[in-house]
C-alpha cells in the first residue's frame, strides 16, 4: 500500500505550499504531517514527501533520522518525551524522569530529547505528541491516569 496524505493533510499542504515557496521549507512540515498521520513516518511518507518537493529522497531520509522527534518505527507503547535541557533541568526534570521510569517505565516508552521550545513552561514533556507544560509529579500523574 503507497503512502498519501489523507484529505486533510492535503489540504494543510495546499496551505503551506503559499506560506513557503520554497520547497525545501515543507520538509519539516509534511514529516510532521505523515508522523502525526500514521503515528510515525513510512518509507513509502517519506518517498511521497521526495516527490512533492522535488528534493532527493535520500535528504528527507537524513532530515528523519537527525532529529529525534521523527520515528521510522509505530511505537509499541505509550511515547513520552521529557526535555533534559538547562530550563527542564533546573526546573525538575530528572526528578519528573526517574518518576517515569519507576511507576510507568512497563507500559511507556520513556525518552530524554533536547529541547522542544517550551522553556516557559519548564519542567515539560510530551504525552504521544501532546505538550505538558509546568509539570509536577501529581500532574503528571493526573495526566497519564486520566488518558
Amino acid at each position: 500500500m503507497s503512502f498519501s496524505f489523507n484529505t486533510e493533510n492535503t489540504l494543510k499542504i495546499d496551505l503551506l505550499k503559499k506560506r513557503y515557496p520554497q520547497k525545501r521549507a515543507l520538509i519539516l512540515p509534511l514529516l510532521w504531517l505523515a508522523q502525526k498521520q500514521e503515528s510515525y513516518i513510512r518509507e513509502d511518507a517519506i518517498k511521497h514527501i521526495s516527490d512533492l518537493t522535488d528534493i532527493p529522497y535520500m535528504h528527507i531520509y537524513s532530515v528523519v533520522t537527525f532529529y529525534t522527534m521523527f520515528r521510522l518505527q509505530r511505537p509499541q507503547k505509550r511515547v513520552i518525551e521529557v526535555c533534559r535541557t538547562l530550563s527542564c533541568e533546573l526546573n525538575g526534570s530528572q526528578s519528573i524522569k526517574k518518576h517515569l521510569d519507576d511507576n510507568y517505565g512497563q507500559d511507556c516508552e520513556i525518552i530524554e530529547v533536547e529541547c522542544m521550545g517550551a522553556c516557559s513552561g519548564a519542567p515539560m514533556c510530551t504525552i504521544d505528541g501532546k505538550y505538558v507544560e509546568n509539570l509536577t509529579l501529581e500532574i503528571l500523574d493526573e495526566v497519564l491516569n486520566v488518558n
